[in-house]
């Protein structure tokens, strides 16, 4: 597990939850955020509200990190059902290793409460804890790759993202 990563998890689920990770602070929906800002609603760089409502870069960049991974994993696993398909198989395709890693992402850091370990096993499909922690492990290294392939070419590009 890395530890920093974690944190970014936590908070990005904490965010994703409607939370805004610091008591006495202003609701998180849109209009309470104007209200706290004098009925104008401040914007990132990027011109965007962040999550819940509020401004929060790295629960923003989390996100787009999870969001890559999941696009990833959608084009794999379209490949694995049309493989699936023409071998003649029936019922529910595979799924590809990152589509399991978002899913564990969403059950691990979303839910309020969060489940247990057994919980979050069964929810993903896992079938032992020594694979559970290694899915984390390799949840957590291509989260921490994505966010420093955004910082580089934030960086390049002068805090532009270009497509």
């Amino acid at each position: 597990m890395i530890e920093a990563v974690e944190a970014l998890l936590q908070h990005w689920g904490e965010r994703c939850r409607g939370g805004l990770g610091s008591p006495g602070a202003a609701g998180s929906s849109p209009l309470a955020v104007a209200m706290q800002y004098g009925g104008m609603i401040p914007t990132s760089g990027r011109g965007s509200m962040g999550l819940a409502g509020a401004v929060d870069h790295a629960a923003e960049e989390v996100d787009a990190a999870i969001g890559t991974l999941k696009q990833a994993g959608l084009a794999q696993d379209r490949k694995l059902a049309k493989a699936w398909k023409l071998a003649g198989r029936t019922g529910r395709p595979p799924f590809c290793l990152e589509t399991q890693l978002v899913k564990l992402a969403m059950v691990r850091y979303l839910p309020d409460p969060i489940p247990t370990v057994k919980q979050q096993m069964r929810r993903v499909k896992i079938g032992s804890e020594r694979t559970y922690h290694d899915r984390v492990q390799q949840l957590h290294e291509r989260v921490r790759a994505e966010l420093e392939y955004r910082r580089r070419m934030q960086r390049v590009h002068g805090g532009r993202y270009v497509a």
